[in-house]
């Protein structure tokens, strides 16, 4: 298969950004973010009303000049650790043609070239003195005449719930829907929790950045759970007898389920089956803060839930693991971010881990879980429909290990993991995990 880009250049804002807006402040949260980027392949079958790939690409181009102008920042560069200059650079935009039918790539997704159908390599630590573009984005235009849309938001402004409200304007405007185009906050991030020029914690996310000893040879792989699945779970994580477990959610037992079989294949290859875990919960704080937040706020607004257990072992029981990542996730407050507010210097502290003690000496087994449940990224529709498909990543790549990124689906929900070579290759064998765990299925209604 060749996917070749035709061309390369960078969309800058339809109007200049005034004067007034040329400085924007980043919050506490941007700064402790990793500078790396997040990222999405949308992909649009040729079908009755999809115009030829020349008019869907000038479309494409003219609304993503216009939603760079709502979205100043984007367009621009973060030049230092608490502000992005909006200086119009743009967003770097390529496009691509495919030599090979989008069906066919589908049954079942190709993933080892999925990130060729990205504009960078995803998910890469990039130094913090890089001068980056926030957004990059690579059209592909397949040999059948469908379309896949690749994206990469960079992480120092861009979460989930702000890049999904960034490709919702684009994809409003493009379909001619303007009444339908949000009105982004870029304020009360940086409001609420303003930049601080040093804090020790920056420090550490600094050398995270430089070092690249933490990026490790990965592979990643797309596990499917039907909805058949998906209550087999939930009904081993309920437990009738404790009135906070009656009804767990989809997230909570599936998020349950790979922390525990992640752990158990990383621990086969090591050997050392008595090593504890922890499960790393990105949690979206705006609904947990309430005013002034809400799902326009534009910025990091995530918080990291850590969830300790002494030891995994193969019969564990999810319940438990639900139990406890409940435990954590109930601490959660608006009080507590107001004491962050109050003093950024509480963040690392045990008030806001709540880890025991000497755990870093422990080296614990860390597993990254993030939910892009409810982001609509299935629901963009540029003009000729929503896409059939969204894919994340795939193959082989230098990057963090033991990170999986839940998502819905018609059918129930999947999973895009990414562990080290020999770890991944260990649980692809574990038959407890396949029994309810579908690997890289086909595509369906091709």
């Amino acid at each position: 298969m060749e996917i070749t880009i035709t061309s390369r250049e960078t969309i800058k804002p339809s109007l200049p950004t005034p004067d007034d807006h040329r400085f924007f402040q980043l919050s506490l949260f941007d700064q402790l973010q990793l500078v790396t980027y997040l990222p999405m392949v949308l992909f649009y079958p040729k079908k009755e009303g999809l115009p030829e790939p020349s008019h869907v690409i000038a479309q494409l181009k003219k609304s993503l000049s216009e939603t760079l102008t709502i979205f100043y920042p984007i367009a621009g560069r973060r030049k230092d650790h608490t502000f992005i200059t909006c200086n119009d650079e743009g967003a770097l935009y390529l496009e691509a043609n495919v030599n090979h039918n989008m069906a066919e790539f589908l049954t079942p997704p190709k993933l080892e070239f999925l990130n060729k159908l990205l504009p960078c390599e995803p998910n890469k630590m990039h130094k913090n003195r890089e001068v980056l573009p926030q957004v990059l984005i690579q059209v592909n235009t397949f040999s059948c005449g469908g379309i896949a849309i690749g994206t990469c938001n960079l992480h120092t402004l861009l979460d989930g719930c702000s890049g999904s409200l960034f490709q919702t304007t684009w994809a409003a405007i493009c379909r001619g829907s303007r009444e339908e185009v949000p009105n982004p906050d870029f304020c009360s991030a940086s409001s609420f929790f303003p930049p601080v020029s040093h804090l020790s914690l920056h420090d550490h996310v600094s050398q995270n950045n430089e070092d690249k000893d933490i990026q490790k040879k990965c592979s990643t792989r797309r596990f499917v759970f039907d909805a058949e699945s998906i209550n087999t779970l939930r009904a081993e994580a309920k437990d009738d007898n404790d009135e906070s477990l009656k009804s767990p959610t989809r997230y909570e037992a599936l998020a349950a389920f790979i922390w525990k079989h992640m752990t158990l294949a990383c621990k086969m290859e090591s050997g050392d089956s008595t090593r504890s875990a922890v499960a790393i919960h990105i949690v979206d704080m705006r609904r947990r803060m309430g005013e002034p937040f809400s799902r326009y706020t534009i910025g990091n607004i995530l918080w990291p839930v850590m969830v300790f257990c002494e030891t995994v072992y193969a019969d564990t029981d999810i319940r438990y693991l639900v139990s406890i990542a409940r435990e954590k996730f109930g601490k959660l407050s608006r009080e507590l971010f107001l004491r962050v507010k109050s003093d950024p210097n509480i963040l690392g502290s045990n008030e806001c881990v709540d880890m025991p003690q000497g755990i870093e000496t422990r080296s614990p087994i860390p597993i990254v879980l993030t939910s892009w449940c409810g982001l609509n990224f299935d629901e963009l529709d540029f003009g000729w429909g929503k896409p059939l498909w969204a894919g994340v990543r795939g193959g082989d790549q230098e990057t963090l290990p033991n990170v999986a990124v839940i998502m819905e689906t018609d059918a129930g929900m999947e999973a895009w993991l990414t562990m080290e070579v020999q770890h991944i290759a260990m649980l692809e064998k574990d038959m407890e995990f396949l029994k309810l765990a579908l690997p890289n299925p086909s595509v369906p209604n091709i």
